[in-house]
């Protein structure tokens, strides 16, 4: 065949162009990267290989990893084996800037007593990229993106997290599913990377007919008769219309096998058998297999080995991968391949590769390696020795995701000797999965391990019980949690003295549960019962979260110094723990009280930013990192900062949460969506959350989500319904809910939505509203005894259901929102605060102070569009057209529906038609008055003018005229 080396190419002009221009903007713009899908074989990684070889041509540095295709592949692989190749094949600053950077990774991940082995390898990975683009744009390829290990994609989404001006551009190649979409393991990255601006997605599509058929001229220029069959049986895909192609020649009489299993077959069966073997061992080899391994698997001398190795890269099997190692040309063929061996010979190859690594390769993920090649050679004992090792390694390197697999396989392998040890290693792939983010998983580990047969009994039993309770927790099943810690606490036995650690492990958790459930007093009595012993065991962990427990609670109640004082006495000892999962948890508890109760803002959002950070680097992305992320979002939301909330729930997206940091997500980006005017956005995210919670979730979700339900109602328009929202979270107030800063604003929703349905003609049930009433006596009672900063919050809230009140009460002081917004301001919260102004200029212009009413309205007008706060500017927007007054930069003001230009309507002055829309509405002369801020008398001359003009003699006839005239 000739030409081979160029046929990816034809027709892949425009890819080149865009990759290069992806480079080009990421060396003006800053870090950006492009995603590459397409069908196995169409030409993902020789495209990228082309490209990669002309950006180094232009002066790139091109770091390209391939992903190995193992589930048990070892933490970050693609992207050190990159810089392993770099380091050993470049020259000059950039040569040495990866040697010392991979130095330094060696040491973290041989570090076995360092906590901070993933911190290392994190920042070194991401510091090495930054440091080598300081010398040259930097192209990051990670080759089969869809096997990468979590740990790899993790990295991938975090070099494009945080912004960065650095040249840098991130490739990524995956294979389609088989429908022609995203593959299963790549959704949740996929789908978070799509939100990232500097992120473009592109299909690598088969050739069309026309210019495939160019492609076999190439190939074959003697045989045109060769073209439809090469059509027939490949459609365009590179890789097998060239194998098509291959074995005509070669001869086969039939044209073409008809199946790529047969394709590779016929490829294999043409070499000779030292070429067969090489194709065999490096078809079980684990990604690139170096030529020194295959030496010792494959027994050949050196020169028939060489002579083997030419022959099958030749026959266009084996391709040369980094600079001293070989892989199959394509990863269909190791499949093919693989699975054409008999097992005596699977059996036979992955002994010798044990054999070979075993003692040899102490590099990070060398006993994962090994762990493969054991369990795949029938040798369970060997296996379980090196699965341990790859196991404790990944934890060690905080790679989660990995060790959670490994100390599964340790629990499956079928080796009797192990049984014993069977419920501990699932214990430890419940633990590591629930560090991972794979909640789902860490419960069914955990379930499992109860139901076996050699389950725990007495405090070994309920110290499990409450960690299913937390795993539980974080999988959003708040209910089913706080019942598997009443069932822990049961399990406990009689207190017969000195506790031990286990109890009060215990006893900790099902205090941090009753925290989570909003009953504050009970946690306040079961963390107070556990802190004496605590201190006397001296676990930091359980005082660690019971000081965190007792310092929320006595925060949000009466003494913020204390609990303030207790939190940050709980970071302390967190941190001495050296247990990333409780720091994150006593970070978490800290910044919610700073920027919710305290109203502390600044210092909330500042803490819940670094601690993200940190716990981002601790291997713990997608759960406390999560978390704090969404408190920093809260807190920015209240603050007024809504873009850089924004842009902490895309980054927290980005880490693919689940369980309970995924309602919690949903929940902060519906708030947003919703202040924007994405109305519908909000009701998928909303409805997303209530699928997790379901009915009989706690009161930290169930009550956000009501509020939250409630406000997408108000901007719809359906204060009755918003007003049944609010009930049903009186409902759970009532099941004995103390947290008063969740309450407020719920409370808040109903007085809105009471005055709204009022003002519509739709008035609430009356004994509703006494209920609503008696809980806001209820609340301002309970701010009375609350800390102080908790204190002006709340009567923040009841100030603001009082000015509610006022706006269906005769006679109200059209003051009383000007106060309520001076409050507002004063707590430094904007957007209540845009809302507030908008009602008192209501107020104002009713009130027939015009000029003031101008002053609030502009005043709100400005607030809410520093905010693109899309509804309430359209409510501003509203009364201004209806007070006829002028603001600066509304967007255009809902004006009466166009009338047909030769008809009735078109005699009518605006003010005129203002008052005929609402008075087709139904409403009486004094609802137009109040709506259009006029007169009485005022509306009855514009009514009799309207009539004469419409030659109509009443009101039901006016109306008649609009319907039948209105465009």
């Amino acid at each position: 065949m000739t030409g081979a080396g160029t046929e990816v190419f034809h027709g892949r002009v425009s890819e080149l162009e865009a990759l290069h221009d992806a480079l080009g903007d990421a060396t003006t713009r800053g870090a950006s990267a492009v995603l590459l899908g397409g069908d196995a074989g169409v030409g993902k990684s020789r495209l990228v290989a082309e490209f990669g070889r002309a950006a180094a041509a232009g002066g790139a540095v091109v770091l390209s990893g391939r992903a190995l295709d193992i589930a048990d592949a070892p933490p970050f692989w693609p992207v050190v084996t990159a810089l392993r190749e770099q380091a050993r094949d470049g020259r000059g600053a950039v040569a040495r800037i990866v040697r010392a950077a991979l130095d330094r990774l060696e040491l973290a991940g041989r570090a076995a007593d360092a906590p901070s082995g993933r911190v290392e390898m994190l920042e070194e990975l991401a510091a090495v990229v930054d440091r080598v683009a300081g010398r040259a744009p930097v192209v990051l390829v990670v080759d089969d993106l869809h096997r990468a290990d979590r740990s790899t994609r993790d990295l991938f989404a975090y070099l494009l997290a945080v912004p960065a001006t650095a040249p840098v551009l991130l490739v990524g190649t995956y294979r389609d599913d088989p429908a022609g979409g995203i593959p299963a393991d790549l959704l949740g990255l996929a789908g978070e990377l799509r939100r990232h601006r500097g992120v473009r997605f592109a299909r690598i599509e088969p050739l069309p007919r026309t210019e495939l058929a160019e492609l076999v001229a190439r190939w074959a220029p003697d045989r045109p008769d060769v073209e439809d069959l090469v059509w027939r049986h490949s459609g365009g895909n590179v890789f097998l219309a060239r194998e098509t192609v291959r074995a005509v020649l070669d001869g086969d009489p039939r044209g073409v096998p008809q199946t790529v299993r047969e394709l590779v077959r016929a490829g294999v069966a043409a070499l000779s058998p030292a070429a067969v073997a090489v194709v065999r061992a490096v078809a079980a080899g684990v990604g690139e297999v170096e030529h020194a391994l295959l030496a010792a698997v494959v027994d050949l001398g050196g020169a028939e080995l060489a002579a083997a190795v030419r022959e099958a890269a030749d026959a266009g099997l084996v391709v040369v991968a980094g600079a001293d190692g070989y892989a199959l040309r394509h990863g269909l063929m190791v499949e093919v391949v693989a699975a054409d061996l008999l097992p005596a010979e699977r059996v036979e190859l992955h002994g010798r590769y044990a054999a070979a690594l075993h003692g040899v390769d102490g590099r990070p993920g060398a006993a994962a390696r090994l762990a493969h090649h054991w369990q795949l050679a029938g040798r369970p004992a060997e296996a379980l020795t090196a699965t341990l090792a790859a196991a404790e390694e990944a934890e060690r390197l905080r790679g989660y995701a990995e060790a959670h697999r490994h100390w599964l396989r340790a629990a499956t392998l079928p080796l009797p000797g192990a049984v014993a040890a069977r419920g501990g290693y699932l214990e430890r792939a419940s633990a590591a999965a629930a560090l991972a983010g794979d909640h789902d998983a860490a419960v069914a580990l955990l379930a499992e391990r109860l139901a076996g047969p050699d389950a725990p009994t007495g405090t070994a039993l309920a110290v499990l019980r409450a960690r299913l309770g937390r795993h539980l927790g974080a999988a959003g099943q708040l209910t089913e949690a706080e019942d598997a810690f009443r069932r822990a606490v049961a399990a406990l036995p009689a207190d017969g003295g000195e506790p031990d650690e286990a109890r009060v492990e215990v006893l900790a958790g099902h205090a941090a549960a009753l925290l989570d459930r909003a009953d504050f007093t009970g946690a306040r009595a079961v963390a107070t019962d556990a802190l004496a012993a605590a201190r006397r065991v001296g676990e930091p962990r359980a005082l660690a979260s019971v000081l965190a427990t007792l310092g929320f609670a006595a925060a949000s109640a009466r003494d913020g110094a204390v609990g303030l004082e207790a939190l940050t006495e709980a970071v302390a000892v967190a941190e001495a723990s050296g247990d990333p999962v409780t720091l994150g948890d006593c970070l978490v508890r800290r910044a919610e009280l700073h920027s919710g109760p305290l109203n502390a803002l600044d210092d909330g959002v500042a803490e819940a930013r670094a601690g993200a950070e940190r716990m981002a680097a601790l291997g713990l992305a997608r759960t406390a990192s999560v978390s704090l992320r969404v408190v920093a979002a809260n807190g920015l939301f209240r603050a007024g900062a809504w873009d850089d909330a924004e842009r902490e729930v895309a980054t927290a997206r980005a880490a693919a949460p689940s369980g309970a940091q995924l309602v919690e997500l949903r929940l902060s980006r519906a708030r947003l969506r919703m202040g924007r005017g994405d109305l519908d956005g909000s009701d998928v995210d909303l409805t997303a959350a209530e699928l997790v919670v379901g009915s009989a979730g706690l009161p930290k979700q169930r009550l956000p989500l009501l509020i939250l339900r409630a406000g997408l109602d108000m901007w719809r328009g359906r204060p009755d319904s918003a007003f049944a929202h609010v009930m049903s979270g009186l409902e759970i107030v009532e099941s004995g809910v103390d947290d008063v800063f969740a309450v407020a604003p719920l409370l808040w929703h109903g007085a809105r939505a009471h005055a709204q349905a009022v003002l519509a003609g739709r008035v609430p049930e009356a004994g509703a509203v006494r209920r609503l009433r008696r809980h806001r006596r209820e609340l301002a009672e309970r701010a009375d005894r609350s800390e102080p900063a908790l204190r002006g919050v709340l009567q923040s809230y009841e100030a603001m259901c009082v000015a509610e009140d006022s706006r269906v009460t005769p006679g109200a002081d059209p003051a009383t929102w000007r106060g309520v917004a001076d409050v507002l301001d004063g707590l430094g919260q904007p957007y209540p605060g845009a809302y507030a102004r908008l009602r008192s200029a209501e107020a104002l212009f009713a009130g027939r102070r015009a000029a003031e009413g101008t002053a609030d309205l502009r005043r709100a007008a400005e607030l809410a569009a520093g905010l693109r706060a899309g509804p309430l500017l359209a409510e501003i927007a509203g009364v201004a057209r209806r007070a006829r007054v002028v603001v600066p930069g509304l967007p255009g003001a809902a004006a009466p529906v166009p009338a047909d230009a030769g008809g009735p309507l078109a005699q009518l002055t605006d003010r005129e038609r203002e008052v005929l829309d609402v008075l087709a509405e139904g409403a009486t002369n004094k609802e137009i008055a109040t709506r259009l801020f006029i007169a009485p008398r005022t509306v009855g001359a514009h009514l009799a003018s309207i009539f004469a003009k419409l030659g109509v003699g009443n009101r039901t006839s006016a109306a008649a005229v609009l319907r039948e005239h209105r465009e």
